[in-house]
């Protein structure tokens, strides 16, 4: 499906799952394009960027002090991310969802990810 805008998925999805990564919502300095001269997104916009090639089913981001927020709706897209970024800790209960799971996407990961997503390095 489609990235909504967070109050709508709030809205309209009362069972939700979530994660959370702490990861930079900036791009480091130095870095502003590929070797394609394309564009680099920051490692928030590089986790949207795969949400929206990988999930199927509804979804919503945003940025927290310590990093990001992803809600999903579907149990698939639930296994998605947690095949791809695996859970580093126990869910918690949070404003987000009653089960919001820390996962291991890192700043460090994101030259894997963007290759992955046809960024050339």
């Amino acid at each position: 499906m489609s990235k909504l805008g967070w109050n709508k998925f709030i809205d309209t999805y009362n069972k939700r799952i979530a994660f959370t990564a702490v990861v930079s919502t900036r791009l480091p300095k130095g870095l502003s394009f590929d070797k394609n001269g394309r564009k680099l997104p920051t490692p928030y916009g590089l986790f949207c960027e795969w949400c929206a090639a990988y999930l199927t089913g509804d979804w919503t981001t945003t940025k927290v002090k310590s990093g990001i927020v992803v809600c999903v709706a579907t149990n698939k897209d639930e296994e998605i991310i947690k095949e791809e970024f695996s859970i580093i800790g126990t869910a918690k209960v949070t404003i987000a969802s009653k089960n919001t799971f820390p996962i291991g996407y890192r700043n460090s990961q994101y030259a894997a990810l963007a290759g992955d997503l046809g960024y050339v390095f």
